[in-house]
């Protein structure tokens, strides 16, 4: 065995860490090539991957501060909400496409997988890093309208990245168990936008946790997307480092959802080719 096919064997036989370490050039080749082509035939290009995060950051703030003002209390500037819309929203897209292109991608690239020895997750992970990139252009977009807006930019600020790549983590882990699934049961990948919604309407994206019932609030720990997403509104909104028990549970999801999907992926593999 020599080439691609070793490469495979020895990645398939160690550990995932040495399966991204084989494939790293792939992964991120793959990424950026996606970044470069999602909008090729448009005038623009590329260039859509910055014009349509910022548009969305214009609209909101343009909405919530003259149209619709929202104020938040303990947040004096008439953009807070817009700024807060915007720290729960986009890290939610970004997320969405993570678990959305990752339960799909085996389907997509099912005449890569019949013909190519690259382990399975390479895949999911292919769509996880172009997912980060594109959440990372709309993060670094917000940081620079927020410096525009006047915001105060405080070190708490330095806490997003982390916590944005916990988030990705998760969204890996589930794209990849319900990427193997989806093989098997399709409607997997149909119901996921419904699910995907109703995950977000059951998070504190685009409200305030505290206009719950107290019930609710008491369960909103058991929500595994609730810490990332109040961890980012309390570093951007009220500039406050994420507590002990944020990065507990980021931590936890952000290490579960992997080794779930590798459990689920490693008990499908077998068959997952031939079924495709």
């Amino acid at each position: 065995m020599s080439g691609p096919e070793a490469a495979t064997a020895r990645a398939e036989s160690g550990s995932p860490i040495r399966v991204f370490w084989v494939y790293r050039s792939f992964i991120w080749r793959s990424a950026l090539h996606d970044l470069r082509y999602r909008y090729v035939g448009s005038a623009l290009g590329m260039f859509w991957n910055v014009l349509i995060p910022l548009a969305q950051i214009l609209i909101y703030a343009a909405v919530f501060s003259s149209v619709m003002p929202v104020r938040l209390a303990g947040a004096a500037p008439a953009n807070a909400f817009t700024i807060y819309l915007c720290a729960g929203l986009l890290p939610w897209i970004g997320f969405s496409e993570c678990v959305a292109r990752g339960t799909n991608c085996f389907l997509e690239n099912a005449n890569y997988l019949k013909k190519l020895p690259i382990p399975e997750q390479v895949f999911v992970a292919c769509n996880a890093v172009g997912a980060t990139l594109s959440l990372g252009i709309s993060m670094a977009l917000l940081f620079l309208l927020a410096s525009v807006f006047g915001w105060k930019i405080t070190w708490a600020w330095s806490s997003i990245a982390l916590v944005v790549l916990l988030l990705q983590a998760l969204g890996f882990g589930l794209g990849l168990a319900l990427g193997s699934l989806n093989v098997f049961f399709r409607d997997i990948g149909q119901a996921l936008p419904i699910v995907l919604q109703l995950w977000m309407w059951l998070t504190p994206v685009v409200y305030l946790k505290e206009i719950l019932p107290p019930a609710l609030q008491a369960v909103l720990p058991c929500n595994p997307a609730f810490p990332f997403i109040d961890a980012l509104h309390a570093a951007i909104v009220w500039g406050e480092w994420p507590t002990g028990w944020h990065w507990g549970v980021m931590l936890f999801w952000a290490a579960a959802a992997p080794l779930i999907g590798y459990f689920v992926l490693g008990r499908l593999r077998p068959e997952i080719r031939d079924v495709l």
